[in-house]
């Protein structure tokens, strides 16, 4: 009768050490003995006893079981998407198209932004209109990201128009921040009509009684960096508008550009949907209504228009391209390829 080989350490419960082991956790491989063991060893070794899907296996190491769990993770997969598409179906955000090729449906957002960014009905309603009405296309982006959150834009159906948050960019003011938000903007209005407001009106320095009040009730401190501005639409009707531009960046604003007609100055909104290294801008006419140049572009949130003296030549390291009138995205592409190949051609020359 042959004998009995004592068991080896490596056969052994690695939990226990005493019984021979009956069971390998799927998360970390230790192999254990029992219920008991196992309970332990996921208590002790904080272990989830789940198998990491995602870790490498090494072709050698890669059996049967591995095929399965590999296989079950995809279904899982598909399963996660085909929910994803049908909350997004339901939620507004996105569109299925015809399969294609592979035979799987695809997702277009309404937003052209992330499919996965939810919009309630006040945005899709926005995104509805400045597409059809302004042929303009708004980006939202997720709730978390702080433009999401100072976006104020609305769509006016009585007038059927976009009332915009605009933010303006000073890039050559170095010495403090240098731009800022302004809400309620009517896209009938000129940018350069908000800009020559600003420079010849003064900050409200409004104060209220010493008293704190009269006898109707304490009045409101009003804010001492607020500009009150009349601004001039295409229809000739004047909007009343509260400036929000900080006052020390005001005074620097009109050190640097008070000496220089709004005409001259150079105004420029960023082409989205662009690799980061190919910065390319279009120049805008600041005394048209803002709607007339902003068609055909994408906005992320809200645009944002840049000042500069001087047309610019470098964004972030990177060379720029301008264009001098905005395009269709579609040509956006051709038009910056002709620019650098004017640039090439000066060059040589």
């Amino acid at each position: 009768m042959a004998e009995t080989e004592p068991q080896t350490v490596a056969t052994l419960c690695e939990q226990c050490q005493k019984v021979p082991a009956k069971y390998k956790c799927p998360g970390c491989l230790v192999r254990t003995c029992s219920l008991a063991c196992s309970k332990t060893h996921k208590r002790e070794a904080n272990c989830s006893g789940q198998r990491d899907k995602a870790v490498f296996v090494k072709r050698a190491d890669y059996d049967a079981n591995t095929m399965m769990s590999d296989y079950g993770f995809l279904q899982d997969l598909t399963r996660d998407h085909a929910l994803l598409l049908r909350d997004a179906q339901e939620q507004g955000v996105a569109q299925v198209k015809p399969k294609g090729r592979a035979g799987q449906n695809s997702m277009v957002s309404h937003s052209d932004g992330p499919p996965n960014v939810p919009l309630d009905r006040s945005q899709r309603n926005i995104v509805s209109r400045a597409k059809e009405q302004r042929q303009v296309m708004i980006r939202y982006m997720s709730p978390g990201i702080k433009r999401h959150q100072q976006n104020k834009t609305i769509w006016v159906s009585s007038k059927s128009r976009l009332v915009w948050t605009l933010e303006i960019a000073i890039p050559e003011i170095t010495e403090l921040p240098n731009k800022w938000i302004e809400n309620g903007f009517h896209d009938v209005c000129q940018v350069g009509n908000l800009w020559s407001g600003i420079l010849s009106e003064q900050p409200n320095a409004s104060e209220p009684k010493p008293d704190g009040g009269d006898e109707k009730g304490p009045r409101k401190r009003a804010r001492t960096d607020e500009v009150r501005l009349q601004l001039l639409s295409d229809d000739g009707n004047k909007y009343p508008f509260k400036s929000s531009v900080p006052a020390e960046l005001l005074q620097v604003i009109k050190q640097k550009f008070s000496n220089i007609p709004v005409e001259d100055l150079v105004w420029l909104i960023r082409i989205q949907n662009l690799p980061a290294n190919k910065p390319t801008f279009c120049k805008i006419d600041p005394l048209q209504p803002l709607y007339t140049q902003l068609r055909y572009q994408t906005v992320l949130e809200f645009p944002t228009v840049y000042v500069y003296s001087q047309e610019p030549t470098t964004w972030d390291g990177y060379a720029v391209t301008v264009q001098e009138h905005c395009v269709a995205e579609n040509d956006t592409d051709d038009v910056a390829i002709a620019a650098n190949s004017d640039k090439e051609a000066a060059n040589v020359e």
